[in-house]
């Protein structure tokens, strides 16, 4: 079954991090997918629209407004009465002999529109579920977004606690061969020992993570037991600014974002609902027509009435008030999450640029001094002119600048994501090379 949307706003504003993740990859991922058993991030994103509940429950709410609908389209009922009078009395009226028999049809006209005001109501709430739709839609591509780059950067990780633990061995096999040799005490192959040890236990660690966080992945999709062993896409391709006005053009343009136009169409549900007040002061008149049997002349003839009540308008100026209130309170609400969006926007953004601040500076200026520094004791080492603890010390450092290398990366592409799921604005612009995330909800 096909998840429809009758708005386009999603699609068309949600572009997401993962265009970065699958630029120049798709196509290769997709023709080696059997055979690496991985997954990019549209597969996971395709997977995830077509089998979340939560999209489901919207067809079950749209169904419920269209029953909804067909009793708001009702026009008042007609309703066939009986009377009988003076029956079983005394005297002259005992018996049935002077009993008069009425049959009477009724039915009440409805003023003020009243018919008119119901449907606009469910118009008024059918936009509004397509409003929700679309923010339930944004937050499922954000999040599996997330978990995807969680997976891809728990294989980075993995990738360089993998290439730590064959420089500990490597280096383990040198200090062996100095200590053979009477270069170096034993004291120093024990602790190359201990941190080949340690090496191969974050390795392990590592591996556990990575089968969690794929499982976590493949729950997005209700798939407990996922076959993929691993995700597609490149960690270092990351996000680009828009510009040093980016939040400014970010407050600007938020007032498209769903999260926003949510409280419009609250206020536009609660306009219907006030006119729909506004339509019960007009009085319904509830008419009677009928005709009576009258036995003790043996004659018919025909009834008729009418009945309008009074003082409606008074009646309904408690609910017009409190109806008007609410509408006040929605207008709160709307500016006290448009400073909470706000707020969740400037922190997304301040956190994502420091993050590729911080991937620039070690992919530039740390890691690789580090690199030529760790060949420079490597070698010291070899001619005995640096201890062994100065090879670990720099094998440790590069690691820990490896590490938290990907860790920015991480960060930089899931507040990128972020900062689309809040706004609903696309933050990159596709080309011919890059899958684009706008399709990946179904038409």
């Amino acid at each position: 079954m096909k998840i429809k949307f009758q708005s386009l706003l999603c699609v068309k504003a949600w572009s997401m991090t993962g265009v970065f993740l699958l630029m120049s990859c798709t196509a290769f991922a997709s023709m080696n997918e059997n055979v690496f058993q991985t997954i990019t991030l549209e597969n996971a994103i395709k997977r995830t629209m077509a089998n979340e509940p939560l999209l489901y429950e919207f067809s079950v709410k749209q169904q419920i407004l269209k029953s909804d609908a067909k009793t708001a389209a009702l026009k008042p009922a007609y309703s066939l009465g009986v009377e009988v009078e003076n029956v079983l009395g005394t005297g002259e009226v005992s018996g049935i002999k002077e009993a008069e028999v009425t049959l009477t049809l009724s039915s009440v006209i409805e003023l003020g529109y009243k018919l008119h005001a119901r449907g606009q109501v469910i118009d008024a709430k059918r936009n509004q579920l397509a409003i929700q739709r679309q923010i339930v839609s944004l937050d499922l591509l954000a999040e599996v977004t997330r978990r995807y780059i969680d997976v891809l950067a728990t294989q980075e990780t993995l990738s360089a606690m993998q290439q730590a633990e064959q420089l500990a061995n490597y280096a383990y096999q040198a200090v062996v061969k100095r200590v053979e040799a009477g270069a170096s005490p034993l004291l120093e192959e024990k602790r190359a020992q201990a941190s080949l040890a340690e090496a191969r236990l974050n390795v392990v660690t590592v591996q556990q993570q990575l089968q969690s966080n794929i499982k976590s992945l493949s729950i997005m999709w209700g798939d407990t037991n996922p076959v993929f062993t691993g995700v597609y896409g490149q960690l270092y391709t990351l996000p680009t600014p828009t510009g040093s006005n980016e939040f400014n053009y970010l407050i600007g343009a938020l007032s498209k974002s769903p999260h926003i136009a949510q409280f419009a169409q609250q206020s536009r549900v609660q306009d219907a609902q006030i006119r729909l007040t506004q339509a019960s002061n007009s009085p319904d008149i509830t008419w009677t027509a009928g005709v009576r049997r009258m036995n003790g002349i043996d004659e018919l003839a025909f009834v008729a009435g009418a009945s309008v009540p009074l003082f409606t308008n008074t009646r309904n100026l408690g609910e017009y008030e409190a109806q008007k209130a609410r509408l006040d309170q929605i207008e709160l609400q709307k500016q006290a999450s448009e400073r909470e969006l706000y707020h969740r926007v400037n922190q997304a953004i301040d956190a994502r640029n420091r993050a590729l601040l911080e991937v620039n500076t070690l992919q530039n200026d740390v890691i690789p001094p580090l690199k030529e520094a760790l060949g420079l004791v490597e070698a010291a080492y070899s001619d005995g002119r640096f201890s062994y603890l100065e090879w670990v010390t720099t094998r440790k450092e590069l690691l820990s600048a490896q590490l938290a290398l990907i860790q920015a990366a991480k960060i930089a592409h899931q507040r990128n994501a972020d900062i689309e799921a809040l706004t609903g604005i696309a933050m990159t612009k596709s080309t011919d090379d890059v899958v684009s995330n706008t399709n990946f909800i179904e038409q």
